[in-house]
């Protein structure tokens, strides 16, 4: 069996998690694991003005 590891990377709010679910829809048996679910809790995370998470150790 081969086995492929894709790594996404780039800015906060860049479209990596959108990314990863369409690949997630297109490549069978696939799954993904984000770098959030390993951070602080969705509460302790700073957000901007705008509004989004700053998970860059803000």
């Amino acid at each position: 069996m081969k086995i492929l590891v894709i790594g996404l990377g780039g800015v906060t709010n860049g479209g990596k998690t959108t990314l990863a679910e369409k690949l997630k829809k297109l490549l069978p048996n696939c799954d993904t694991i984000s770098q959030d679910n390993f951070f602080k809790p969705e509460s302790e995370v700073e957000t901007d003005e705008r509004g989004f998470k700053l998970y860059d150790g803000q």
